[in-house]
Protein backbone atom coordinates (compact mmCIF):
# COMPACT_ATOMS: atom_id res chain seq x y z
CA UNK A 1 0.00 0.00 0.00
CA UNK A 2 1.30 3.41 -0.40
CA UNK A 3 2.86 5.17 2.54
CA UNK A 4 0.21 8.43 1.61
CA UNK A 5 -2.65 5.94 2.24
CA UNK A 6 -1.25 5.34 5.81
CA UNK A 7 -1.15 8.67 6.45
CA UNK A 8 -5.26 9.01 5.28
CA UNK A 9 -5.97 6.16 7.79
CA UNK A 10 -3.96 8.57 10.43
CA UNK A 11 -6.40 11.50 9.92
CA UNK A 12 -9.43 9.30 9.58
CA UNK A 13 -8.38 7.22 13.14
CA UNK A 14 -8.38 10.96 14.44
CA UNK A 15 -11.70 12.15 12.94
CA UNK A 16 -13.86 9.19 13.31
CA UNK A 17 -15.20 9.72 16.44
CA UNK A 18 -16.44 13.07 15.77
CA UNK A 19 -19.81 13.88 14.74
CA UNK A 20 -19.27 15.17 11.51
CA UNK A 21 -15.86 14.52 11.05
CA UNK A 22 -15.51 16.34 7.55
CA UNK A 23 -15.43 19.38 9.37
CA UNK A 24 -12.59 18.56 12.11
CA UNK A 25 -9.89 20.67 11.35
CA UNK A 26 -7.15 18.00 12.01
CA UNK A 27 -3.65 20.09 13.36
CA UNK A 28 -0.14 19.62 12.41
CA UNK A 29 0.85 17.89 16.21
CA UNK A 30 -2.22 15.48 15.74
CA UNK A 31 -1.18 14.42 12.72
CA UNK A 32 2.16 13.96 13.73
CA UNK A 33 2.12 12.31 17.46
CA UNK A 34 -0.20 9.89 15.84
CA UNK A 35 2.17 9.17 12.29
CA UNK A 36 5.31 7.27 12.29
CA UNK A 37 6.16 9.47 9.38
CA UNK A 38 8.32 12.98 10.00
CA UNK A 39 6.64 15.91 9.37
CA UNK A 40 7.82 16.74 6.03
CA UNK A 41 6.85 13.66 4.31
CA UNK A 42 3.29 14.14 6.36
CA UNK A 43 3.27 16.87 4.55
CA UNK A 44 4.00 15.57 1.12
CA UNK A 45 1.26 12.66 1.55
CA UNK A 46 -1.31 15.67 2.41
CA UNK A 47 -0.56 17.25 -0.49
CA UNK A 48 -0.69 14.40 -2.60
CA UNK A 49 -3.79 12.86 -0.63
CA UNK A 50 -5.52 16.44 -1.63
CA UNK A 51 -4.89 15.85 -5.33
CA UNK A 52 -6.77 13.08 -5.35
CA UNK A 53 -10.07 14.82 -3.62
CA UNK A 54 -9.12 13.03 -0.43
CA UNK A 55 -7.89 16.08 1.79
CA UNK A 56 -8.51 19.36 2.08
CA UNK A 57 -5.24 21.56 3.09
CA UNK A 58 -5.77 24.83 5.04
CA UNK A 59 -2.75 27.08 5.64
CA UNK A 60 -2.77 28.56 8.84
CA UNK A 61 0.01 29.31 10.97
CA UNK A 62 0.96 25.64 9.80
CA UNK A 63 -0.72 23.91 7.17
CA UNK A 64 -4.05 22.08 9.02
CA UNK A 65 -6.43 19.68 7.40
CA UNK A 66 -9.91 18.24 6.61
CA UNK A 67 -10.57 14.81 5.36
CA UNK A 68 -12.86 14.78 2.59
CA UNK A 69 -15.99 12.67 2.69
CA UNK A 70 -13.78 10.35 -0.41
CA UNK A 71 -11.29 10.11 1.72
CA UNK A 72 -13.41 8.69 4.86
CA UNK A 73 -14.62 6.55 2.24
CA UNK A 74 -11.44 6.09 0.95
CA UNK A 75 -9.78 5.41 4.42
CA UNK A 76 -12.58 2.60 5.26
CA UNK A 77 -11.69 0.99 2.08
CA UNK A 78 -8.21 0.63 2.60
CA UNK A 79 -8.96 -0.51 6.26
CA UNK A 80 -11.27 -3.58 5.04
CA UNK A 81 -8.68 -4.83 2.41
CA UNK A 82 -6.26 -4.78 4.85
CA UNK A 83 -8.48 -6.59 7.39
CA UNK A 84 -8.69 -8.93 4.56
CA UNK A 85 -5.47 -9.61 3.83
CA UNK A 86 -4.36 -9.64 6.91
CA UNK A 87 -3.77 -14.09 8.64
CA UNK A 88 -6.40 -15.09 10.00
CA UNK A 89 -6.47 -16.43 13.72
CA UNK A 90 -6.86 -19.75 14.38
CA UNK A 91 -8.16 -20.40 17.73
CA UNK A 92 -7.28 -24.12 19.07
CA UNK A 93 -8.78 -26.43 21.47
CA UNK A 94 -6.92 -28.79 24.13
CA UNK A 95 -8.61 -31.82 25.41
CA UNK A 96 -7.20 -33.84 28.73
Amino acid sequence: MDNRYYTLQTVYRIVRGQANPQQYLCSPREMFLHSTFDWDLILKHLRLLETEGLVQLQQLETPHCYITIAGIEKAEKVIQERELAAPKEIQLKVTE
